[in-house]
């Protein structure tokens, strides 16, 4: 039970790294933020829509756990809403080593709200790969704007109430597949109707627009999926610990598919994190 939840955390934490650099690429190639926002859900809920029929109750189930349901969604909303605006105040990097916090606020309130018994070992090595994506991503902190960084925090937060209220769903012997469901119908019609009133969502692009989107959509479809499976067999806490990889994949997939430099702290930092979470699988393994 515990080896295939660090497996399903990794390969979410692994899809979720390569949604960034696949998304930069759709963009590079005239791809819009909304129609890359709005592909996200919609090809997410077509993925998912085959296994409705196979859902017993589901409709009673949402109606019993509604409040559930919908705050995880709005979660879902914070956590897009923030990534994608707070780059265009902050730099790319700060944006995502504040956003990488959120698996020490899952940690904190495991602790003091949950009293969930965590090993020190365990609190360690979350600092030792903390440390390790600050020195992967390299930050620059010349320029500090505080719209930008309260976004950033806003997405953190976002992603650290998903996991939280994931762990109090599947405590309540809700599936993965309803959370998946909802989450994804759910945000698919919010940002229509945003994005329709507020933006310009232009569907007449080139196909090869629409496949380059299309492979980042189907990373966040499969990293969500591993995400809600993950949590009810580790925890919230080791979830979020081993989704550490995330950032490390994002800058190693910005390197082999994007070209950009690597400098040698940052492979140190994913050497860092690499161990960190292997130590981590090993003694929570043990224990």
């Amino acid at each position: 039970m515990f080896v295939f939840g660090v497996i399903f955390a990794l390969v979410a934490g692994i899809l979720f790294g390569l949604i960034g650099p696949t998304t930069k690429i759709a963009y590079n190639a005239g791809a819009s933020v909304p129609i890359a926002i709005f592909l996200r859900y919609a090809v997410a809920t077509i993925i998912i829509f085959p296994f409705l029929p196979y859902q017993k109750n589901l409709f009673d189930v949402f109606k019993k756990n509604l409040k559930y349901f919908i705050s995880i969604s709005v979660g879902s909303i914070f956590l897009t809403l923030g990534l994608l605006t707070s780059v265009k105040f902050i730099e790319v990097s700060l944006t995502i080593l504040i956003f990488c916090l959120y698996p020490i606020y899952v940690l904190i309130y495991s602790i003091i709200v949950d009293k969930e018994k965590i090993l020190l070992s365990v609190k360690i090595l979350f600092l030792i790969t903390f440390i390790g994506i600050i020195m992967v991503l390299g930050p620059s902190f010349k320029v500090i704007n505080l719209l930008g960084v309260t976004l950033a925090i806003v997405a953190s937060l976002g992603a650290t109430s998903m996991i939280i209220i994931n762990q109090k769903m599947s405590s309540n012997g809700i599936s993965p597949i309803p959370i998946n469901i909802f989450i994804n119908m759910f945000n698919v019609i919010f940002f229509f109707i945003v994005l329709k009133i507020f933006f310009s969502l232009d569907f007449d692009f080139p196909i090869n627009i629409f496949l380059l989107i299309l492979i980042p959509s189907i990373c966040y479809s499969f990293a969500l999926l591993s995400q809600l499976i993950a949590i009810p067999k580790i925890g919230q806490s080791y979830t979020a610990l081993f989704l550490y990889l995330e950032p490390v994949v994002g800058v190693l997939g910005a390197v082999f598919l994007l070209k950009e430099n690597l400098q040698i702290y940052q492979i140190v930092g994913a050497v860092i994190v690499i161990i960190s979470l292997l130590s981590a699988s090993y003694i929570t393994s043990k224990n």
